[in-house]
């Protein structure tokens, strides 16, 4: 544990992070990962394999049952295997009976950005906004925000390669750092599943 701890302390120094509190071995890798996501994989090298997971139920606080990971009782807490019924202490982990592998869905949604990442964004050329011919849109798709600062000169803005909407830079950022789906491709996406429902 103390060779984490070390480790922890070094990457808060190299990367000036100030203060991570480290818990447990897994709370260690947790937080390393949050700092240090991998890579997206290459679609030549990457194997389509499907995976079965399960999505286990939190154990009733007070209900005294045997841990399959540490063999022993435990009372309250845990996850609940859903194919075996047998009982874990923490996720994600695979279960010792079954081999199913259990996770919560926070911990899916966290890995699920970094297999599909966004393609950066291509900056709009200013006259672009400017020429009154050009049926640009003159405000963020995003926040709404009109692109144009006062006196109708444009500002800096950015467009999405796939659906063309522009965004300001500050959407721009809380795309690619935060939501990691682009808006205007989600609503395009979802306006074309309502009109195929619709026929």
């Amino acid at each position: 544990m103390l060779s984490f701890a070390f480790l922890l302390i070094q990457y808060c120094f190299i990367t000036n992070i100030s203060v991570l509190y480290l818990l447990l071995q897994s709370h260690f890798k947790e937080l390393l990962l949050e700092h240090a996501p991998p890579p997206p994989a290459i679609a030549e090298f990457a194997i389509a394999n499907l995976i079965k997971m399960g999505f286990p139920q939190r154990a009733a606080e007070g209900v005294i049952s045997i841990c399959s990971c540490h063999k022993e009782a435990k009372v309250g807490g845990g996850y609940t295997c859903p194919r075996c019924k047998a009982r874990v202490c923490e996720l994600p982990t695979e279960c010792r009976i079954c081999g199913l592998t259990l996770v919560s869905s926070p911990h899916l949604a966290r890995s699920y950005h970094h297999l599909f990442p966004i393609p950066p964004f291509d900056e709009v050329s200013l006259s672009l906004l400017n020429n009154p011919h050009q049926r640009s849109s003159r405000a963020c798709f995003g926040c709404q925000e009109s692109l144009l600062i006062p006196g109708n000169k444009p500002t800096l803005c950015v467009a999405c390669p796939k659906c063309k909407q522009h965004f300001c830079l500050d959407c721009d950022i809380y795309i690619h750092e935060s939501l990691h789906n682009c808006p205007g491709c989600e609503s395009f996406r979802h306006s074309k599943i309502v009109s195929v429902t619709e026929e």
